[in-house]
């Protein structure tokens, strides 16, 4: 009588074998999956930007802007934050929250990059009067990802 089927020995090769596949493959595995996450962030700065823009064309927005500090001369100036999954405020900035907080659907963005400790977003103005959106406590400072990408995002 012929046995049909796998030994013991055959099946333990097989699973060793996947282990050592599964051993090389995790690192590229894991270097894209935080790839992903970081350009998802980069994606929800460029709404926020967006919704920034949007808002600077409101008249009564610049106005608000400009009665408060106005613009930076050099540098840039944070005008309202958000924690990750909260809603956007700032002292003396409403219309302007207001504005940021509904072209995102109500709330900040999730943060999907963890790995650098980023807690929340800030969005503010650069001396040019353009809108510059940074992720917030992060290891080693805040990195802005519009309208420049911070390296660490690249």
């Amino acid at each position: 009588m012929k046995n049909k089927g796998f030994s013991l020995v055959e099946l333990i090769i097989v699973i060793a074998i996947m282990a050592i596949l599964a051993a090389a493959i995790a690192p590229a595995l894991i270097r894209y999956i935080d790839k992903s996450r970081r350009a998802d962030d980069v994606a929800a700065a460029e709404t926020l930007n967006t919704g920034a823009q949007a808002a600077l064309a409101n008249e009564d927005i610049y106005d608000e802007i400009q009665s408060n500090h106005g613009f930076p001369s050099t540098g840039s100036l944070t005008a309202i934050s958000a924690t990750s999954g909260g809603t956007f405020s700032g002292t003396n900035y409403t219309l302007l929250s207001g504005e940021v907080n509904s072209s995102c659907g109500g709330q900040a963005p999730k943060i999907k990059y963890k790995k650098n400790n980023a807690s929340g977003w800030a969005v503010g103005f650069n001396s040019a009067g353009k809108p510059v959106v940074w992720v917030t406590g992060v290891t080693g400072g805040d990195k802005e990802l519009q309208p420049d990408i911070d390296s660490d995002y690249k």
